[in-house]
Protein backbone atom coordinates (compact mmCIF):
# COMPACT_ATOMS: atom_id res chain seq x y z
CA UNK A 1 0.00 0.00 0.00
CA UNK A 2 2.67 2.70 0.52
CA UNK A 3 3.99 2.10 -3.11
CA UNK A 4 0.60 2.91 -4.38
CA UNK A 5 0.14 5.26 -2.55
CA UNK A 6 3.45 6.88 -3.28
CA UNK A 7 2.77 6.48 -7.15
CA UNK A 8 -1.16 7.70 -6.60
CA UNK A 9 0.60 11.10 -4.90
CA UNK A 10 3.17 11.25 -7.88
CA UNK A 11 0.56 11.20 -10.30
CA UNK A 12 -1.59 14.10 -8.54
CA UNK A 13 1.27 15.98 -8.42
CA UNK A 14 2.11 16.41 -11.91
CA UNK A 15 -1.46 17.45 -12.43
CA UNK A 16 -3.66 14.29 -12.82
CA UNK A 17 -6.79 12.92 -11.35
CA UNK A 18 -6.58 9.25 -10.65
CA UNK A 19 -9.24 6.78 -10.67
CA UNK A 20 -8.71 3.75 -8.59
CA UNK A 21 -10.39 0.23 -8.74
CA UNK A 22 -10.17 -2.51 -6.34
CA UNK A 23 -11.67 -5.88 -6.83
CA UNK A 24 -12.13 -8.03 -3.93
CA UNK A 25 -9.62 -8.10 -1.36
CA UNK A 26 -8.34 -5.72 -3.75
CA UNK A 27 -11.04 -3.17 -2.85
CA UNK A 28 -9.87 -3.42 0.95
CA UNK A 29 -6.00 -2.57 -0.06
CA UNK A 30 -7.34 0.48 -1.85
CA UNK A 31 -9.57 2.07 0.80
CA UNK A 32 -6.60 1.61 3.16
CA UNK A 33 -4.09 3.21 0.79
CA UNK A 34 -7.14 6.54 0.39
CA UNK A 35 -6.90 6.43 4.01
CA UNK A 36 -2.90 7.06 3.81
CA UNK A 37 -3.31 9.33 0.97
CA UNK A 38 -2.66 13.67 2.37
CA UNK A 39 -5.60 15.35 1.82
CA UNK A 40 -4.53 17.66 -1.16
CA UNK A 41 -4.06 13.96 -3.01
CA UNK A 42 -7.08 11.88 -1.99
CA UNK A 43 -9.06 15.47 -2.86
CA UNK A 44 -7.88 14.22 -6.76
CA UNK A 45 -8.54 10.92 -6.36
CA UNK A 46 -11.89 8.84 -7.17
CA UNK A 47 -12.40 5.01 -5.77
CA UNK A 48 -14.67 2.31 -7.59
CA UNK A 49 -15.00 -0.96 -5.50
CA UNK A 50 -16.80 -4.06 -6.63
CA UNK A 51 -17.19 -7.81 -4.87
CA UNK A 52 -16.14 -5.59 -2.17
CA UNK A 53 -15.80 -7.93 1.34
CA UNK A 54 -15.34 -4.49 3.48
CA UNK A 55 -18.38 -4.82 5.13
CA UNK A 56 -19.65 -8.43 4.46
CA UNK A 57 -16.35 -9.63 5.68
CA UNK A 58 -13.92 -7.27 7.19
CA UNK A 59 -16.41 -5.06 9.40
CA UNK A 60 -17.43 -8.24 10.79
CA UNK A 61 -14.19 -9.85 11.59
CA UNK A 62 -12.20 -6.49 12.01
CA UNK A 63 -14.54 -4.38 13.61
CA UNK A 64 -11.26 -2.32 15.21
CA UNK A 65 -10.24 -1.96 11.96
CA UNK A 66 -13.32 -1.70 9.75
CA UNK A 67 -16.21 0.09 11.04
CA UNK A 68 -18.50 2.67 10.11
CA UNK A 69 -15.92 5.69 11.02
CA UNK A 70 -13.28 4.07 8.63
CA UNK A 71 -16.00 3.97 5.90
CA UNK A 72 -17.03 7.52 6.35
CA UNK A 73 -13.78 9.08 6.68
CA UNK A 74 -12.30 6.85 3.28
CA UNK A 75 -15.71 8.64 1.29
CA UNK A 76 -14.82 11.69 3.14
CA UNK A 77 -11.26 11.89 2.01
CA UNK A 78 -12.23 11.04 -1.85
CA UNK A 79 -15.09 13.79 -1.20
CA UNK A 80 -17.83 10.93 -2.08
CA UNK A 81 -16.47 10.05 -5.20
CA UNK A 82 -16.56 5.98 -4.23
CA UNK A 83 -18.64 3.77 -6.34
CA UNK A 84 -19.03 -0.02 -4.81
CA UNK A 85 -20.45 -2.20 -7.36
CA UNK A 86 -22.35 -5.67 -6.08
CA UNK A 87 -24.69 -8.46 -6.46
CA UNK A 88 -26.74 -10.23 -4.44
CA UNK A 89 -25.46 -13.23 -5.72
CA UNK A 90 -21.67 -12.78 -4.52
CA UNK A 91 -20.90 -14.94 -1.77
CA UNK A 92 -17.92 -13.11 -0.35
CA UNK A 93 -18.62 -9.30 -1.29
CA UNK A 94 -21.34 -6.92 -1.08
CA UNK A 95 -23.03 -3.62 -0.33
CA UNK A 96 -20.97 -0.79 1.95
CA UNK A 97 -23.27 1.39 2.99
CA UNK A 98 -26.59 0.90 1.80
CA UNK A 99 -28.34 -2.71 0.25
CA UNK A 100 -31.09 -0.71 -1.38
CA UNK A 101 -33.01 -1.90 -4.53
CA UNK A 102 -33.68 0.26 -7.33
CA UNK A 103 -36.99 1.84 -7.01
CA UNK A 104 -37.20 1.24 -3.41
CA UNK A 105 -37.11 3.70 -0.87
CA UNK A 106 -33.61 4.63 0.34
CA UNK A 107 -32.70 3.74 3.90
CA UNK A 108 -29.57 5.59 3.97
CA UNK A 109 -29.25 9.58 3.28
CA UNK A 110 -26.32 11.76 2.43
CA UNK A 111 -23.55 10.93 0.08
CA UNK A 112 -23.32 7.16 1.74
CA UNK A 113 -26.56 7.02 -0.05
CA UNK A 114 -25.07 6.98 -3.55
CA UNK A 115 -21.89 4.76 -3.39
CA UNK A 116 -23.62 1.16 -3.44
CA UNK A 117 -25.11 0.23 -6.73
CA UNK A 118 -26.55 -3.07 -6.80
CA UNK A 119 -26.03 -5.15 -10.30
CA UNK A 120 -28.52 -7.41 -11.75
CA UNK A 121 -27.72 -10.73 -11.76
CA UNK A 122 -28.29 -13.08 -13.76
CA UNK A 123 -28.46 -10.19 -16.65
CA UNK A 124 -31.81 -11.58 -17.81
CA UNK A 125 -34.07 -14.90 -16.79
CA UNK A 126 -34.54 -16.05 -20.10
CA UNK A 127 -31.65 -16.86 -22.83
CA UNK A 128 -30.99 -14.42 -25.61
CA UNK A 129 -32.71 -14.55 -29.44
CA UNK A 130 -31.26 -17.43 -31.09
CA UNK A 131 -29.75 -18.82 -28.16
CA UNK A 132 -30.68 -21.86 -25.83
CA UNK A 133 -28.65 -21.19 -22.84
CA UNK A 134 -29.68 -18.42 -20.31
CA UNK A 135 -27.62 -15.90 -18.91
CA UNK A 136 -24.85 -16.96 -16.24
CA UNK A 137 -24.77 -16.04 -13.02
CA UNK A 138 -21.78 -13.91 -12.52
CA UNK A 139 -21.50 -14.00 -8.42
CA UNK A 140 -17.94 -12.97 -7.20
CA UNK A 141 -16.51 -12.98 -11.00
CA UNK A 142 -14.86 -9.64 -11.66
CA UNK A 143 -17.10 -7.10 -13.47
CA UNK A 144 -14.64 -4.62 -15.78
CA UNK A 145 -16.55 -6.17 -18.62
CA UNK A 146 -19.66 -4.93 -17.65
CA UNK A 147 -21.55 -1.93 -19.30
CA UNK A 148 -22.17 -0.80 -15.34
CA UNK A 149 -18.64 -0.80 -14.64
CA UNK A 150 -17.96 1.24 -17.72
CA UNK A 151 -20.79 3.96 -16.26
CA UNK A 152 -19.42 3.95 -12.92
CA UNK A 153 -16.14 4.84 -13.93
CA UNK A 154 -17.16 7.45 -16.81
CA UNK A 155 -19.03 8.77 -13.57
CA UNK A 156 -16.19 8.91 -11.57
CA UNK A 157 -13.76 10.52 -14.26
CA UNK A 158 -16.71 13.22 -14.66
CA UNK A 159 -16.97 13.88 -11.22
CA UNK A 160 -12.85 14.68 -10.98
CA UNK A 161 -13.37 16.79 -14.04
CA UNK A 162 -15.01 19.26 -11.32
CA UNK A 163 -12.68 21.02 -9.19
CA UNK A 164 -12.25 19.40 -5.45
CA UNK A 165 -14.65 21.29 -3.03
CA UNK A 166 -12.57 22.64 0.01
CA UNK A 167 -12.12 20.33 2.83
CA UNK A 168 -13.26 21.53 6.51
CA UNK A 169 -9.62 22.21 8.55
CA UNK A 170 -10.29 19.41 10.80
CA UNK A 171 -8.88 21.94 13.65
CA UNK A 172 -11.76 23.68 13.17
CA UNK A 173 -12.47 27.72 12.40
Amino acid sequence: MPELARRITYLVGSGNAVLIAGYSQGSVLVAATVLQLPPHVSGRVALITYSSPLRRLYARLFPAYVDDAMLHEGGGRVGWRWLNLWRDTDPIGGWIFAAHRPGAPGTVTGPTASVDRRLRDPSDLVAPPGDSVPPPIKGHWPGESDEQFDEAARDLVERLRKPPAPRPDPAGP
